[in-house]
């Protein structure tokens, strides 16, 4: 989302940023406490909408990306367009959010509640948007699983990583990196619960949200 935007609003998005995490804690609250998942569950739920560094990866994703992405890697190219993807969608979803909140008289260094956050989701709408987001959320927990688990990744990951810093964009790399080691520990088998849970609950959450969406099914 390449716009300039007011401090009231980037400080409104950060609290709707972190109604949603912490939204994400109450709903996968085991994955957050296994030894094996606690990286993984880190990586999707927090590092996915970390707002640290968010300036920095937007400009290189608007203005320097396009330039090199041919001289990388197909795999690595596809693994940064597909976070590309799901930060405009997201991102662009959080700031109508957050104006929302600040139309509803939100005080600064307030926080949301879970009932006030979905009221909040609910009011925007944006159900087709919504559904588009989870499908890119749920296409890239399943790519970023294989990627971690081809032979091939363990010896491209490095290489990938310094091409990137030549070409000046690792920060649109490193959360592909961490997304790599952060689902590497993972077997399929607890992969495959986590993926199948979180499919369940966010499908869940949409049709409660939005009702119509089930009925289009």
């Amino acid at each position: 989302m390449n716009q300039k935007l007011s401090e009231e609003i980037l400080v409104a998005r950060r609290e709707i940023v972190r109604a949603q995490v912490e939204r994400f804690h109450l709903f996968y609250y085991d994955f957050f406490h296994r030894a094996e998942t606690i990286g993984m569950a880190k990586f999707f739920f927090e590092t996915v909408y970390n707002l640290d560094g968010k300036e920095e990866w937007e400009a290189l994703a608007f203005q320097t990306y396009d330039k090199v992405k041919n001289m990388l890697k197909e795999g690595t190219r596809e693994s940064i367009e597909r976070l590309m993807e799901l930060n405009s969608i997201t991102d662009a979803l959080d700031i109508e959010m957050a104006k929302l909140l600040i139309s509803k008289g939100w005080v600064f260094g307030n926080e949301i509640n879970q009932e006030e956050y979905f009221q909040l989701f609910c009011e925007l709408d944006k159900r087709d948007v919504r559904k588009k987001q989870l499908e890119v959320v749920l296409f890239n927990l399943k790519k970023f699983y294989e990627l971690a688990h081809k032979p091939v990744s363990a010896y491209i990951i490095k290489p990938a990583a310094m091409m990137s810093r030549l070409l000046g964009v690792y920060p649109l790399f490193k959360k592909v990196e961490q997304g790599y080691y952060a689902t590497l520990p993972v077997n399929q088998t607890l992969f495959e619960e986590f993926y199948d849970l979180v499919k369940v609950k966010e499908w869940d959450f949409l049709y409660k949200a939005f009702p119509t969406l089930k009925e289009e099914k």
